[in-house]
């Protein structure tokens, strides 16, 4: 699982499967925090993919933590 987590930090954006897997929070979460704009998301089909000039994971992290 790891190599995983290493391949998808290397893409130009991320689903919100692959967001929460690296976030540690579930896709449903994930999906609340798009629509609430914490996150900022584009619809793709029934999904959303949410770029990676558009966050900064250690950011989201650490805010994540202590909510």
């Amino acid at each position: 699982m790891e190599r995983r987590k290493r391949e998808i930090k290397h893409k130009d954006y991320y689903t919100t499967v692959e967001l929460s897997g690296l976030l540690g929070i579930s896709r449903i979460s994930v999906f609340k925090r798009v629509r609430q704009g914490s996150i900022k998301g584009q619809k793709m089909g029934r999904d959303f993919i949410i770029f990676e000039r558009d966050i900064n994971l250690n950011k989201l992290k650490s805010i994540i933590k202590h909510n």
